[in-house]
Protein backbone atom coordinates (compact mmCIF):
# COMPACT_ATOMS: atom_id res chain seq x y z
CA UNK A 1 0.00 0.00 0.00
CA UNK A 2 1.23 3.31 -1.17
CA UNK A 3 -0.06 7.06 0.38
CA UNK A 4 0.50 10.22 1.15
CA UNK A 5 -0.92 12.85 3.29
CA UNK A 6 -0.40 16.29 2.13
CA UNK A 7 -0.91 19.21 5.49
CA UNK A 8 -1.30 22.52 4.34
CA UNK A 9 0.36 24.31 7.23
CA UNK A 10 0.22 28.41 8.31
CA UNK A 11 2.83 30.00 10.60
CA UNK A 12 6.16 32.08 10.76
CA UNK A 13 9.91 30.68 9.62
CA UNK A 14 8.70 27.69 7.79
CA UNK A 15 11.06 26.09 5.33
CA UNK A 16 12.37 22.64 4.35
CA UNK A 17 15.09 23.09 7.06
CA UNK A 18 12.42 22.36 9.77
CA UNK A 19 11.80 18.80 8.06
CA UNK A 20 13.97 17.06 11.11
CA UNK A 21 11.67 19.04 13.86
CA UNK A 22 8.27 17.55 12.01
CA UNK A 23 9.61 14.32 12.44
CA UNK A 24 10.12 14.33 15.61
CA UNK A 25 6.77 15.94 16.10
CA UNK A 26 5.83 12.64 14.09
CA UNK A 27 7.28 10.12 15.74
CA UNK A 28 6.10 11.63 19.56
CA UNK A 29 2.84 11.29 17.77
CA UNK A 30 2.74 7.61 16.81
CA UNK A 31 3.03 3.93 18.76
CA UNK A 32 6.57 4.68 21.08
CA UNK A 33 7.49 1.02 19.81
CA UNK A 34 7.45 1.43 16.10
CA UNK A 35 8.63 4.96 16.37
CA UNK A 36 12.04 3.17 18.26
CA UNK A 37 12.09 0.65 15.08
CA UNK A 38 13.10 3.54 13.20
CA UNK A 39 16.18 4.26 15.16
CA UNK A 40 17.68 0.88 13.84
CA UNK A 41 16.70 1.20 10.19
CA UNK A 42 19.24 2.66 7.50
CA UNK A 43 15.90 2.95 5.45
CA UNK A 44 12.61 3.49 6.59
CA UNK A 45 9.27 2.90 5.05
CA UNK A 46 8.18 6.67 4.79
CA UNK A 47 9.15 9.63 3.87
CA UNK A 48 8.86 13.32 5.68
CA UNK A 49 9.69 16.96 4.38
CA UNK A 50 7.88 20.50 4.40
CA UNK A 51 7.78 22.15 0.95
CA UNK A 52 6.77 25.07 -1.13
CA UNK A 53 4.00 25.58 -3.25
CA UNK A 54 2.48 28.42 -5.09
CA UNK A 55 3.37 30.38 -2.05
CA UNK A 56 1.32 27.87 -0.01
CA UNK A 57 3.85 25.61 2.86
CA UNK A 58 2.98 21.75 3.43
CA UNK A 59 3.63 18.91 5.45
CA UNK A 60 3.79 15.68 3.42
CA UNK A 61 4.48 12.33 5.21
CA UNK A 62 4.57 9.03 2.58
CA UNK A 63 4.22 5.67 3.64
CA UNK A 64 5.34 2.50 1.27
CA UNK A 65 4.35 -0.56 3.23
CA UNK A 66 0.21 -1.33 5.18
CA UNK A 67 2.23 -1.43 8.82
CA UNK A 68 3.49 2.00 8.63
CA UNK A 69 0.47 3.05 6.74
CA UNK A 70 -1.83 2.10 9.34
CA UNK A 71 0.55 3.49 12.04
CA UNK A 72 1.64 6.76 10.61
CA UNK A 73 -1.42 8.27 8.09
CA UNK A 74 -4.71 6.19 10.04
CA UNK A 75 -3.08 7.96 13.10
CA UNK A 76 -2.84 11.39 11.84
CA UNK A 77 -6.21 10.65 9.77
CA UNK A 78 -8.03 9.76 13.26
CA UNK A 79 -6.25 12.27 15.53
CA UNK A 80 -5.84 15.51 12.99
CA UNK A 81 -4.83 18.15 15.09
CA UNK A 82 -5.65 22.11 14.60
CA UNK A 83 -2.21 23.00 15.34
CA UNK A 84 1.51 21.57 15.27
CA UNK A 85 3.54 22.26 17.91
CA UNK A 86 6.40 22.26 17.39
CA UNK A 87 8.81 22.38 21.26
CA UNK A 88 12.09 22.62 19.99
CA UNK A 89 10.75 26.46 18.32
CA UNK A 90 8.55 26.96 20.94
CA UNK A 91 6.62 27.66 17.87
CA UNK A 92 2.82 26.43 16.45
CA UNK A 93 1.55 26.41 12.82
CA UNK A 94 -2.42 26.14 12.14
CA UNK A 95 -3.53 23.26 9.94
CA UNK A 96 -5.34 24.90 7.33
CA UNK A 97 -6.39 21.50 5.50
CA UNK A 98 -5.40 17.97 4.52
CA UNK A 99 -5.34 15.29 1.78
CA UNK A 100 -4.38 11.71 1.29
CA UNK A 101 -3.69 9.92 -1.78
CA UNK A 102 -3.37 6.69 -1.81
CA UNK A 103 -2.23 3.95 -4.30
CA UNK A 104 -0.12 0.84 -4.97
CA UNK A 105 3.03 -0.37 -6.92
CA UNK A 106 0.78 -2.55 -8.59
CA UNK A 107 -0.99 0.31 -9.60
CA UNK A 108 2.09 2.11 -10.50
CA UNK A 109 3.53 -0.44 -12.70
CA UNK A 110 0.49 -0.64 -15.02
CA UNK A 111 -0.13 2.80 -14.24
CA UNK A 112 -0.30 4.53 -18.35
CA UNK A 113 0.80 7.92 -16.72
CA UNK A 114 4.25 8.77 -18.64
CA UNK A 115 6.58 10.56 -16.35
CA UNK A 116 9.83 11.22 -17.28
CA UNK A 117 10.44 14.47 -15.35
CA UNK A 118 11.35 14.84 -11.37
CA UNK A 119 11.23 17.27 -9.26
CA UNK A 120 13.48 18.03 -6.26
CA UNK A 121 11.40 19.74 -3.69
CA UNK A 122 14.08 19.71 -0.85
CA UNK A 123 17.73 19.31 -0.97
CA UNK A 124 18.77 15.93 -2.15
CA UNK A 125 21.98 13.95 -1.76
CA UNK A 126 23.64 10.75 -1.64
CA UNK A 127 27.23 9.29 -0.41
CA UNK A 128 29.82 8.52 -3.00
CA UNK A 129 33.39 7.78 -1.22
CA UNK A 130 32.08 8.81 2.16
CA UNK A 131 30.99 12.40 0.63
CA UNK A 132 27.60 13.82 -0.01
CA UNK A 133 27.64 14.01 -3.58
CA UNK A 134 25.61 17.30 -5.02
CA UNK A 135 25.35 16.31 -8.89
CA UNK A 136 22.66 13.57 -9.38
CA UNK A 137 24.17 9.48 -10.47
CA UNK A 138 21.00 8.50 -12.25
CA UNK A 139 22.28 4.62 -11.43
CA UNK A 140 22.87 5.19 -7.63
CA UNK A 141 19.03 7.29 -7.22
CA UNK A 142 17.53 4.42 -8.77
CA UNK A 143 19.12 1.57 -7.45
CA UNK A 144 18.37 3.27 -3.51
CA UNK A 145 14.69 3.52 -5.00
CA UNK A 146 15.39 -0.45 -5.60
CA UNK A 147 16.19 -1.15 -2.22
CA UNK A 148 13.82 0.72 -0.39
CA UNK A 149 11.25 -1.13 -2.91
CA UNK A 150 12.61 -4.50 -1.71
CA UNK A 151 13.54 -3.96 1.98
CA UNK A 152 9.70 -2.73 2.63
CA UNK A 153 7.42 -3.43 0.11
CA UNK A 154 4.72 -5.49 1.28
CA UNK A 155 3.93 -6.60 -2.47
CA UNK A 156 6.44 -6.63 -5.06
CA UNK A 157 10.54 -7.57 -5.01
CA UNK A 158 12.01 -5.97 -7.89
CA UNK A 159 14.91 -9.27 -7.93
CA UNK A 160 15.51 -10.09 -11.99
CA UNK A 161 19.80 -8.72 -11.57
CA UNK A 162 20.21 -8.35 -15.56
CA UNK A 163 16.98 -6.04 -16.13
CA UNK A 164 18.08 -3.93 -13.04
CA UNK A 165 21.66 -3.93 -14.44
CA UNK A 166 20.40 -2.95 -18.01
CA UNK A 167 18.04 -0.33 -16.92
CA UNK A 168 21.03 1.63 -14.75
CA UNK A 169 23.46 1.72 -17.58
CA UNK A 170 20.67 2.69 -20.26
CA UNK A 171 18.98 5.41 -18.14
CA UNK A 172 20.27 9.15 -18.99
CA UNK A 173 19.31 12.46 -17.60
CA UNK A 174 18.02 14.37 -20.74
CA UNK A 175 17.70 17.62 -19.18
CA UNK A 176 18.11 19.48 -15.85
CA UNK A 177 17.67 22.63 -14.35
CA UNK A 178 19.59 21.56 -10.98
CA UNK A 179 21.08 24.08 -8.12
CA UNK A 180 22.96 23.32 -5.16
CA UNK A 181 21.23 24.03 -2.07
CA UNK A 182 22.18 23.72 1.97
CA UNK A 183 19.95 21.88 3.92
CA UNK A 184 20.37 22.13 7.81
CA UNK A 185 19.96 19.12 9.87
CA UNK A 186 20.36 19.75 13.55
CA UNK A 187 23.18 22.04 12.80
CA UNK A 188 25.09 20.04 10.41
CA UNK A 189 25.09 21.79 6.91
CA UNK A 190 24.45 18.98 4.12
CA UNK A 191 25.09 19.89 0.65
CA UNK A 192 22.63 18.75 -2.14
CA UNK A 193 20.94 19.81 -4.98
CA UNK A 194 17.60 20.69 -6.03
CA UNK A 195 15.41 21.51 -8.84
CA UNK A 196 14.09 18.97 -11.77
CA UNK A 197 16.00 16.22 -14.14
CA UNK A 198 14.08 14.86 -17.32
CA UNK A 199 15.00 11.22 -17.45
CA UNK A 200 15.12 9.06 -20.47
CA UNK A 201 16.05 5.42 -21.57
CA UNK A 202 18.17 3.94 -24.73
CA UNK A 203 15.71 0.36 -24.02
CA UNK A 204 12.95 -1.26 -25.12
CA UNK A 205 9.20 -0.78 -23.91
CA UNK A 206 9.76 -3.31 -20.46
CA UNK A 207 12.73 -0.75 -19.49
CA UNK A 208 11.22 1.78 -20.82
CA UNK A 209 8.08 0.53 -17.95
CA UNK A 210 10.15 -0.13 -15.21
CA UNK A 211 11.92 3.55 -15.67
CA UNK A 212 8.03 5.22 -15.16
CA UNK A 213 7.24 2.50 -12.07
CA UNK A 214 10.23 3.87 -10.55
CA UNK A 215 10.16 7.60 -11.22
CA UNK A 216 6.54 7.02 -9.96
CA UNK A 217 7.82 5.33 -7.27
CA UNK A 218 10.09 8.11 -5.88
CA UNK A 219 7.63 10.61 -4.90
CA UNK A 220 6.77 7.69 -2.02
CA UNK A 221 10.28 6.94 -1.58
CA UNK A 222 11.76 9.40 -1.88
CA UNK A 223 15.45 9.94 -3.51
CA UNK A 224 18.83 10.02 -1.61
CA UNK A 225 19.56 10.25 2.19
CA UNK A 226 17.96 11.36 5.03
CA UNK A 227 14.03 10.96 3.33
CA UNK A 228 12.21 11.05 6.68
CA UNK A 229 14.48 13.82 8.35
CA UNK A 230 13.39 16.20 5.31
CA UNK A 231 15.74 15.61 2.28
CA UNK A 232 14.93 14.31 -1.22
CA UNK A 233 11.08 14.89 -1.68
CA UNK A 234 10.00 14.20 -4.73
CA UNK A 235 7.24 15.30 -7.21
CA UNK A 236 6.28 14.13 -10.61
Amino acid sequence: MLAQINIQLEGNSLNFNMGSLFHGYLMEHIDTAYADYFHYNTTNPFTSCIYKEKDKYFWRITTYNKKAYYMIIETLKQNMPEQIYIRHKDTAFNVVSHYIQETSFEDLFLSNTKCNRITLLTPTTFKSNGTNQIFPSISTLLSGVIEKINKHSDSIMLSDEKIISELLEKTYIKDYNLRTKIFNLEGIKIKGFIGTMDLSIKGDNTLSQLLNFLILSSQYTGLGRKTSLGMGGVKI
